[in-house]
């Protein structure tokens, strides 16, 4: 029964790329936190991790078949990459403006507001539809894209500005090559968030199907992240 609904365009999406993402985030944020769990190495390790749990909910939840339950599964899969996205937020604004603006109680306070942000999206009827008549895929609704994109670039935006901002800053050659690394990491990021929102609103199998292929370099890419800022930690 399972093997009908695996296709090669969910095959490759789920757990090819997000699979590898997943469990690479998993040692990355390891080896973060082994060498110091606080302060910004700690937001960032969270950064990874939540992508972790997002990526393997929804490895878990494409061997379950219950209607309800994977409903909410995949909401908490999206739930988790978006935090993800506001993690990162908070790593750049303090590397642009250090932990003593950005205090914990800023930082808890936009975590807070941008989760219940994410949990309107509940709210949306029929925003989610994943079930046997769906291929226990999900489709989404255009106000559930529409709705996302906007508290999810809410954090994007900032988040690429004060990037670009710390890199016309950084003076040292080698630093800024570093931190170029980091920019195109995060932008691969950005590119399988908004291709894989858009496939799942679509739900259209040809589309599907192209952008499990077009999702796959980003693998490579998104390891510039590790590569830009994580060694220099």
């Amino acid at each position: 029964m399972y093997f009908q609904y695996i296709d090669i365009a969910r095959f490759i999406q789920v757990f090819l790329v997000q699979g590898i993402i997943g469990f690479f985030f998993l040692y990355i944020a390891y080896r973060i936190l082994k060498r110091e769990a606080k302060g910004i190495n700690l937001i960032l390790s969270i950064f990874y991790l939540s992508t972790t749990i997002g990526v393997l909910i929804n490895i878990l939840y494409a061997f379950i078949f219950d209607e309800i339950i994977v409903y909410f599964l995949h909401y908490l899969t999206y739930f988790f990459l978006c935090l993800s996205l506001m993690f990162l937020l908070i790593f750049v604004l303090i590397l642009s403006k250090s932990e003593n603006i950005i205090t914990k109680k800023i930082q808890a306070s936009l975590l807070i507001i941008f989760s219940i942000l994410l949990l309107i999206l509940l709210l949306i009827p029929e925003g989610i539809k994943i079930n046997e008549f769906t291929d226990w895929k999900p489709e989404w609704s255009w106000l559930f894209l529409i709705y996302s994109f906007i508290i999810c670039n809410s954090v994007i935006g900032p988040t690429i500005f004060y990037s670009l901002k710390l890199y016309r800053k950084f003076e040292h050659k080698e630093l800024k090559k570093k931190w170029k690394y980091f920019l195109i990491g995060i932008f691969a990021y950005y590119f399988l968030y908004y291709g894989t929102s858009i496939s799942n609103t679509l739900a259209d199998p040809t589309f599907r199907l192209v952008w499990s292929f077009l999702s796959l370099p980003s693998i490579i890419f998104i390891y510039f992240i590790y590569y830009g800022v994580v060694k220099q930690l």
